[in-house]
């Protein structure tokens, strides 16, 4: 009886409700319903956008930390200040900035011919399609081969700092274009140094305008301190840079 009494009050008030005699009573409860929706909806994006804004935040930090820890940075009261080193990583926006700017705050293109830096700087460029399983690529002998050894080792070293920073950046530098951009840059012929690649002529233009774009960023960035070997090394990135951008390369605009 308690239950019946009760429905009947329920009911009773419903009548008495004044939207209950509204004509577009209908209308009205389902603009409502698509009204609590949306704010349900608003509300779990404005979730998903805080959780991806704390994510970019605390890979920010830590990138930081990073270029903290190299010398880019210098953190001085809570704010973290460009260093004369960080003012030369921003002349590189290679993928693998990181890795030219450790190269040459180390000296490592120091003392190189014009083809050398272009053999050296390409494993910083070029991505090879082929397989893990292909053959070692070729190199060039003499002081190029070493810097090229020592470019792949200070990578591993840079790929260390990012695995305790949970950050994975720098890819492993790709030896497979190396003895051609040297080949090129020495001045051999484009069907002689396609012979010794898997490239087409229009994928070996591509990747020498990269790689003469990076040997051009090169130059400006070494050239920035006006130390003696970073003027040298400026002069001898432009050599580079002119030996690469030669014949095909310098006609097509691929």
């Amino acid at each position: 009886r308690q239950s019946i009494r009760s429905g009947r009050e329920r009911r009773r008030q419903i009548r008495q409700h004044p939207c209950h005699g509204c004509d577009e009573r209908e209308a009205h409860a389902r603009w409502a319903e698509r009204y609590h929706r949306l704010l349900r909806e608003t509300r779990g994006l404005e979730r998903r956008v805080e959780s991806r804004t704390n994510s970019i935040a605390r890979q920010f930090d830590r990138v930081c930390a990073i270029l903290t820890e190299l010398g880019y940075l210098t953190a001085a009261d809570d704010t973290a200040q460009v260093t004369d080193a960080g003012r030369m990583l921003q002349r590189l926006y290679n993928d693998m900035d990181l890795v030219a700017a450790e190269c040459l705050r180390q000296g490592l293109w120091n003392g190189l011919t014009a083809a050398e830096p272009a053999a050296c700087a390409s494993v910083l460029v070029f991505e090879a399609r082929q397989s893990d399983d292909a053959i070692p690529p070729r190199l060039p002998q003499g002081p190029a081969r070493d810097v090229i050894a020592e470019t792949v080792k200070l990578w591993s070293e840079l790929s260390k700092l990012e695995a305790e920073e949970h950050l994975q950046f720098l890819r492993e530098p790709d030896l497979g274009f190396a003895w051609a951009a040297y080949r090129w840059a020495s001045g051999h012929r484009l069907e002689s140094v396609l012979r010794d690649t898997d490239l087409q002529a229009g994928d070996f233009v591509r990747w020498c305008k990269q790689l003469a774009d990076l040997l051009g960023q090169i130059a400006d960035a070494a050239g920035s301190h006006n130390t003696p070997d970073g003027n040298h090394l400026a002069r001898t990135a432009r050599e580079a840079v002119d030996s690469v951008k030669r014949g095909v390369v310098s006609f097509t605009s691929v």
